[in-house]
């Protein structure tokens, strides 16, 4: 058992290694006599256990106790010293860890129960970029609207002066008395446009149009425009009665071409004068028959 305690007596003679051997087993023996027991290093072992675990003592004293103790008892000692300081790290570690987590936790509840302080101008600012988007945005969108309803009106409806002024031109183009005055060739197309002026682009003329409301409600256009030949040169009037705006009513169309007589392309109605009256009525409009002898 205690042969690891036997060493070798080397000595060097002349440059050799030898061994002697009696000198090695008295050794041993003289080693066997001065080695205490097993036994006697148990008791020590947990009485310095015991001092180091229950007494504090500062590190520096704890470690040279450790220091000082057979290294036999300090491997014995170390199983049972490293649980005890695992267990007290871990529980440090696990209070410090609810410590921040219940101090995270009250923080959270206390500013979720606090609300934001806003200063006042940062308040007013927002309320201003919003009045001033919203505007914005109503005033573009009444724009659209206004755009949309005048393209519709002028363009698309039939009433409008687009539609009314194209309808116009159509009719005097298969009117034959109006083809022998402006003296057309069959199938030729004119050239309408508005008033003259300086520019040369017929596109730029504008079509002079005046729209008024009578007595009873309705809408009157009155519209003056220029028809064209190879040949000769024409104006054209209108009035319209807007009673439907689907469905414009023509007053009359006249067309004037210089040293020609006015034709009317659709007549005006014949107003009523104030003496007349109809034959088929009798006095005070009651047809009282033939008289009875």
């Amino acid at each position: 058992m205690y042969d690891v305690y036997t060493t070798i007596n080397r000595r060097a003679v002349r440059g050799h290694v030898c061994w002697n051997p009696a000198a090695e087993e008295k050794k041993s023996a003289h080693t066997d006599e001065q080695k205490p027991s097993l036994l006697f290093w148990i008791p020590q072992s947990i009485h310095r256990i015991c001092l180091i675990m229950f007494t504090r003592v500062p590190s520096l004293a704890r470690a040279q106790a450790v220091r000082s103790l057979n290294p036999l008892s300090a491997l014995q000692l170390a199983p049972t010293v490293r649980p005890l300081t695992l267990q007290r790290a871990r529980f440090s570690t696990t209070s410090r860890c609810l410590n921040a987590t219940s101090t995270s936790s009250s923080s959270t509840a206390g500013s979720a129960s606090k609300k934001p302080n806003i200063p006042l101008w940062i308040r007013i600012k927002t309320a201003s970029t919003f009045a001033f988007a919203t505007t914005v945005v109503l005033g573009a969108t009444a724009l659209a609207g206004l755009v949309i309803y005048l393209v519709v009106a002028e363009i698309v409806l039939p009433s409008g002066d687009t539609q009314v002024f194209n309808k116009a031109v159509g009719l005097i183009e298969k009117d034959i008395k109006a083809q022998e005055l402006l003296k057309m060739e069959p199938g030729a197309r004119l050239k309408a446009y508005g008033e003259s002026s300086d520019n040369k682009w017929t596109r730029n003329r504008p079509i002079a149009s005046t729209r008024r409301v009578d007595k009873s409600g309705k809408e009157h256009l009155f519209m003056r425009f220029h028809v064209e030949s190879k040949a000769k040169h024409g104006s054209v009037q209108l009035e319209t009665v807007q009673a439907d705006v689907l469905h414009p009513e023509y007053s009359y169309i006249y067309l004037d071409v210089p040293g020609e007589k006015r034709h009317y392309i659709i007549a005006p109605p014949k107003p009523k004068l104030l003496g007349s009256r109809d034959p088929n009525t009798g006095f005070l409009g009651v047809k009282w028959g033939p008289k009875s002898n």
